[in-house]
């Protein structure tokens, strides 16, 4: 379902082989530590700057604030522009599709493969016309905007963007096949599968978000570390995350108690055999992440959100960064990674230095929200409501 649907062309969906590695090389080349500080550096500052404004205008619409404010970012990235509203609702659609696809017990020609085969105007083919349309929408949200940046370009008028960025860099050997990689690997950034940049980060937050109107005493520790190590004076940078090592650990606690994607879905290029067992070529194989984040051999009091047991760095038995597991494995983990880190840790900082997160108030009586989230292959909390109460200074860093 998932080809007839084309994603095939997605990162996500693209079996192992030289287009896969084609695709992960030119992200990995643009996205890497280096190249965030270098190229992404402004507009992940200009992100989080641009969601504590919207957040001190309008608080109680934090979900969408977030969502919202991370989608354009990404967009940015790969393309150098603002998306409209109706890309934008382009774009979830996809991703639904992609959900859609992924429910690999709906469909029949999962099972029959020949089914994909037969005319779409007979009886029980409507899965045919749910896929062409399916494929019709990733079609045009992955090359309008792509085609957008060549036109530019030719104009001397690009922003710099990944898209930009890409085709430059093989500027001197141009081939029809290396645009493809560039325009695929771009719309991946945004329309992936599991390891899609924007709800990863997204759920992050909201995650955060929800587990500190829990936790009180370890949101005000963070704080206050911020505060004593940059002062009140401005904003957090990029630059001041190897200095701040119990936010570094709450970021991480977060990972662990609750990881974005529980379950990381690969597949074998060829027949394989494990302890006994042939694992057939091209069969799906499920990593499961959450599983490995609460094993309690590797984290004690899995159960317990406490980010102080990855302050203990150097012992014996401390506990594993949960980060080489929530973003993937191995050649397959998210090329996007060091991006999402970056994003995820600017975010978190200037939250903390901009507001106070409280429960919401039930009969006057504060009351925090269930720890619910939503069942999907990228996992968030469900709706939840909070009070974002805005720090002393948070105007006047924020807006200047």
């Amino acid at each position: 379902m998932a080809q007839l649907m084309g994603r095939q062309n997605n990162i996500g969906f693209t079996f192992y082989g030289n287009r896969l590695r084609e695709m992960r090389k030119v992200l990995h080349s643009l996205l890497t530590p280096s190249a965030v500080t270098t190229h992404w550096k402004h507009l992940i500052d200009s992100q989080s700057l641009t969601l504590i404004q919207r957040l001190l205008k309008s608080p109680e619409t934090f979900n969408e604030e977030v969502e919202v404010s991370v989608q354009e970012m990404i967009v940015c990235l790969a393309y150098g522009k603002k998306p409209d509203e109706e890309y934008i609702k382009t774009a979830r659609q996809v991703m639904q599709d992609t959900w859609t696809a992924l429910q690999h017990h709906r469909w029949m020609v999962n099972a029959i493969p020949l089914l994909q085969y037969i005319p779409s105007w007979l009886p029980g083919a409507g899965f045919k016309r749910l896929a062409a349309d399916a494929k019709e929408r990733f079609e045009r949200m992955t090359r309008a905007p792509f085609f957008a940046v060549k036109f530019e370009m030719l104009n001397g008028v690009a922003d710099p963007c990944f898209v930009r960025l890409a085709l430059e860099d093989n500027a001197q050997h141009p081939t029809q096949a290396h645009e493809e990689v560039v325009m695929y690997a771009a719309g991946s950034l945004f329309s992936g599968r599991f390891d899609t940049i924007s709800p990863i980060i997204s759920s992050f937050l909201l995650t955060f978000i929800l587990l500190m109107t829990h936790h009180q005493a370890i949101q005000r520790r963070a704080y206050e570390e911020i505060i004593a190590t940059i002062g009140d004076h401005r904003l957090p940078n990029l630059y001041d995350q190897s200095s701040l090592p119990f936010l570094d650990a709450v970021i991480q606690e977060v990972h662990r108690f609750h990881p974005p994607v529980p379950l990381a879905t690969h597949s074998t290029y060829a027949e394989d055999h494990y302890e006994g067992h042939c694992i057939p070529k091209k069969s799906w194989v499920l990593g499961n992440i959450w599983a490995m984040t609460h094993e309690s051999s590797r984290y004690d009091r899995p159960e317990v959100f406490d980010p102080d047991r990855f302050m203990q760095r150097g012992i014996q038995h401390a506990a594993p960064d949960p980060r080489m597991q929530t973003f993937g494995f191995g050649r397959r983990c998210c090329p996007g990674l060091h991006m999402a880190n970056a994003v995820i840790f600017l975010n978190v900082a200037r939250i903390l230095v901009s507001f106070t997160i409280l429960p919401p108030l039930e009969k006057g009586d504060p009351v925090p929200p269930l720890l619910q989230f939503v069942t999907a292959f990228i996992s968030s909390p469900t709706p939840f409501r909070c009070r974002l109460v805005p720090r002393e200074t948070a105007s006047s860093l924020t807006f200047g």
